[in-house]
């Protein structure tokens, strides 16, 4: 199976590619590309392939763009940091989508899906992508209002070093030590971050990208985490996130 990889991202797109060839070691990538202009430029060069990883956003611009230019008959995969608004409306019109990062079950879904309804594909509803996304644009969560006493008081996401709960709260430790309880969980917060600076490490942690001092291999193809400032418990990568933290890390 001929697969085409849009992703701008180099490491992002070389990590794809590998867990592809783990599910499948039929599937040949026939291309990586990071931008609108040389995507337009593969189409009209080559033949489809069977099956596209498309990323809405490129280094030079969305997606629409190609479709815009070029008539794109070959199947497509989403790929998308967008959160769950987009998902639904992906499923409704048989266009499948895999949110990063990549996590290779996703990506076995994915690829079932494929195989699964590879003879009724329809090329990318252009149209209904794009008022999704005019819709519904990801703004990350800038500040938080907590509560001190009988006074409230604002703070910046990028003062929070981590966040994690703990006996059903949430806190936010900040750089300078200080500690409050902030009004949303986990799996709430790692919606709302911004991902180019949160990770969450494990299910009850998240951590901002200038907090990590170092790491050390740890049990289990994990990862320990030492960080600023210092915590009173180990923080472990999860051992399915070990791979996509590495690569947040170093994009």
């Amino acid at each position: 199976m001929n697969v085409l990889i849009f992703e701008d991202e180099k490491p992002t797109a070389i990590h794809l590619a590998s867990l592809l060839s783990k599910i499948d070691k039929s599937i040949n990538i026939i291309g990586s590309i990071g931008s609108v202009a040389a995507g337009i430029k593969w189409y009209k060069e080559n033949q489809m392939p069977d099956l596209v990883f498309q990323d809405i956003i490129l280094s030079d611009g969305n997606c629409f763009e190609i479709f815009d230019t070029v008539e794109v008959m070959a199947p497509v995969i989403f790929t998308t940091a967008f959160s769950e608004y987009a998902i639904k409306s992906f499923q409704v019109n048989s266009i499948d989508y895999i949110i990063k990062p990549y996590d290779i079950k996703d990506l076995k879904s994915a690829l079932d899906k494929y195989s699964k309804l590879k003879g009724i594909f329809h090329p990318p509803e252009k149209k209904l992508l794009e008022d999704i996304l005019k819709k519904k644009t990801f703004t990350p969560k800038k500040r938080f209002l907590v509560k001190m006493g009988d006074n409230y008081l604002p703070i910046g996401s990028d003062d929070i070093a981590y966040l994690i709960s703990e006996d059903g709260l949430t806190f936010a430790t900040l750089f300078n030590k200080e500690r409050h309880i902030v009004n949303f969980s986990i799996v709430e917060l790692a919606k709302q971050m911004d991902p180019s600076s949160f990770f969450q490490i494990n299910r009850k942690m998240i951590i901002n990208i200038e907090s990590v001092k170092k790491l050390s291999s740890w049990f289990n193809s994990r990862l320990k985490l030492t960080l600023i400032p210092p915590l009173n418990e180990d923080a472990v990568v999860s051992r399915e996130r070990t791979s996509s933290f590495k690569e947040w890390l170093d994009a």
